[in-house]
């Protein structure tokens, strides 16, 4: 108790006294005051003053650091084999309910945003039909006009010029086709 008066008085956060004396007594063999000894080692440290308490306290392999209201587990903080799921707190009902509605409107979102998919790819597959369609018309349109170029007489045509220009449409239509 001494100890932790000396720590109170250097702490510089601190500037108010402590006027729980009178309580302490019947606090400090409470298991929440003797168990938590990593509160005791974190306020030493964020303090700056860090006192060395393991020269005072037993270690932690002493018969005499274990409580008789203890079960006998090891109080070795730092041992790997700890298991977390068994001390942690199950999640408050307000904290349930929320995560169940997040958890159902992200659902909601994502139905929505597969369904908007599907209707976008219908559209497509739709255009893609119309453009197809819409190509088949234009490719037998040109090929009348092919057609009408090919089958003319060039004999008919007065004009030299004229027929020079027909007649190099012919070859090209021609060679297309032959590829």
């Amino acid at each position: 108790m001494n100890q932790a008066k000396i720590l109170l008085a250097q702490d510089n956060k601190y500037k108010h006294v402590f006027r729980f004396h009178h309580v302490w007594p019947i606090l400090k063999d409470m298991q929440k005051f003797t168990d938590n000894d990593t509160a005791t080692l974190a306020f030493q440290r964020e303090s700056g003053h860090f006192v060395s308490s393991q020269e005072n306290s037993p270690t932690p392999e002493s018969p005499t650091m274990e409580s008789p209201r203890l079960s006998s587990f090891s109080r070795n903080i730092t041992s790997d084999d700890v298991e977390g799921s068994s001390s942690q707190r199950p999640i408050g009902v307000k904290k349930a309910i929320f995560k169940r509605r997040v958890k159902e409107q992200n659902s909601a979102f994502c139905d929505t945003l597969k369904k908007g998919q599907q209707q976008f790819m219908e559209v497509f597959k739709q255009n893609i039909g119309e453009r197809q369609r819409t190509n088949d018309i234009l490719e037998r349109k040109v090929e009348c006009r092919e057609t009408k170029i090919v089958m003319m007489d060039l004999n008919t045509i007065t004009d030299p010029m004229k027929r020079d220009v027909v007649k190099q449409q012919q070859l090209k239509i021609m060679a297309k086709q032959a590829r």
